[in-house]
């Protein structure tokens, strides 16, 4: 029986939403697993715009933020794609703010807003 799986993917007005169905991203197994998931979306959708809604995580590892900063060098590779981070925890965002990411990140307080922000961008 497979596992089910970590992420769920949607898209509106062309831009890719991913959405995670799990609170945590802190163990080895969720982390891969997610990233595995994000990887292979991107590699069959080729998205041009990106929303990430943190909404549902309540805590994340270092070894997250390693694969969302991945994961932004993959679509910047890939032909510019945008990246955004929507409906993120206030104590989440200020690990993005402590480690000096919250430049490289753009956040949006909920994913209508992320979504207005790419499609004008």
């Amino acid at each position: 029986m497979s596992e089910p799986s970590f992420i769920k993917s949607s898209e509106r007005d062309g831009v890719m939403i991913v959405e995670f169905t799990e609170p945590t991203i802190l163990s080895s197994h969720h982390i891969e697993k997610a990233e595995k998931e994000l990887f292979a979306l991107i590699e069959e959708k080729s998205p041009k715009r990106l929303v990430l809604d943190f909404s549902t995580i309540k805590m994340l590892s270092s070894k997250t933020i390693s694969v969302l900063l991945k994961m932004r060098e993959e679509l910047q590779s890939a032909g510019g794609a945008q990246m955004a981070i929507s409906g993120i925890e206030p104590g989440l965002y200020r690990v993005f703010k402590v480690t000096k990411l919250e430049s490289i990140f753009n956040f949006y307080d909920d994913t209508d807003s992320a979504i207005a922000a790419l499609k004008d961008s």
